[in-house]
Parts: C-alpha cells; sequence; structure tokens
C-alpha cells in the first residue's frame, strides 16, 4: 500500500476504519515506536506516545498537504507528542536509557486507536494537538505560528490599536492641560499654542 492509499483510506467517510488504523501502524509503527523509546526510555510510555500520535494523525490527516510526506509528518506529530508526554511525566527515565524489552505490541496501539469505548479519549488527544503550522506540519509547545498566519497578524493589529487609542489619549490630555493653564512656554520665552 502507497502513502497516497494509506492516506484516501484515513480520510475516507470523515472517520477512519479499524482497517485504516491498522494499516497506519503496520506502515508506520515500529519505526515510530523506536523513536518514541530513544526519546523517553520507557517502553509503557512510548506505547501511549505512539497511540497518540497515531490519534493525532487520524485526526488532522486532512491538514497534510503533501501526501509524499506523510512519514515526516507523522515523525514530527511523534516528536510533538513525547515532549508533551516528558515535560508532564516525572517518571521517565532522565538519562533516557532503552529498556531491556523494546518491542512492539500493536494490540495495545490498535485498542487505544479503535475501540468505540475510548471515543471520548480520542476526541482529546485529538483537540490539545490542534497547533498547525501553514504547512501542516504540527508546531511544538514552544513554536509560534508563523509571521503569515492569522494569529500573530491579530496580535500586531492589536498592539497597534493599542498604541493608536494611546496616542489619541496623550493628544486629548495634553490639549486639556494647555487650554486649563494657559499658553505654554518653552525655551527662550518661546510661547506655543
Amino acid at each position: 500500500m502507497t502513502d497516497r492509499d494509506l492516506i484516501h483510506a484515513l480520510r475516507a467517510d470523515g472517520a477512519p476504519s479499524a482497517e485504516a488504523y491498522r494499516r497506519l501502524l503496520d506502515a508506520y509503527g515500529e519505526e515510530l515506536f523506536r523513536r518514541c523509546i530513544l526519546a523517553l526510555g520507557d517502553r509503557d510510555a512510548a506505547h501511549v506516545v505512539l497511540r497518540d500520535t497515531l490519534i493525532v494523525a487520524c485526526a488532522h490527516i486532512g491538514r497534510l498537504t503533501e501526501p509524499d510526506r506523510l512519514g515526516e509528518w507523522l515523525h514530527a506529530l511523534a516528536e510533538v507528542e513525547c515532549v508533551r508526554r516528558r515535560s508532564y511525566d516525572l517518571r521517565l527515565p532522565g538519562e533516557r536509557s532503552m529498556p531491556e524489552n523494546t518491542g512492539l505490541v500493536p494490540v495495545r496501539i490498535l485498542k487505544g486507536m479503535a475501540a468505540p469505548e475510548l471515543d471520548g479519549y480520542r476526541a482529546h488527544v485529538a483537540a490539545r494537538a490542534d497547533r498547525f503550522g501553514h504547512d501542516g506540519f504540527p508546531l511544538g509547545p514552544g513554536d509560534s505560528p508563523t509571521p503569515h498566519g492569522p494569529p500573530l497578524a491579530g496580535s500586531i493589529g492589536l498592539v497597534m490599536l493599542m498604541a493608536l487609542v494611546a496616542a489619541v489619549c496623550a493628544g486629548y490630555l495634553l490639549t486639556r492641560t494647555s487650554e486649563a493653564e494657559g499658553p505654554w512656554t518653552g525655551p527662550a520665552g518661546l510661547v506655543g499654542r
């Protein structure tokens, strides 16, 4: 199965089928799991992060604009999920040593991805991972949107509006003060109005 076929299966009917989840795990599960183990140093945490990565991938597959970059995109998602996990899980080993058993257990991943009773959990994972750049790749916890994105443009507009309001207020205060005190006398006795 090509990446384009896999993407088509994941985008079909709005919600991927259990078969589409299995195909995604078969195609990329082992390499993503190794990446998670190397980043986290804990097999159980790597299983959870891989599951969450694949949930995010299925929920946001429509953001991937270049199907030929599916593998790269999945690795970027895994990296962001590993950073998120490491930021709050204090039990993870600091030295990130390789655990003794590094085998992927696909059943653990597939159950979390496809079991109907975990719909709420999948919705939570998909919603918390909703920060993507204009290229469809995920933004990390410290990354900011590109300068061309709406969030930054809105911030600049807000700052400009606040500067304009401050200038108008300052002008008003200067006008009111000068009317109350009479003409302003500057250096060398010049009178200003």
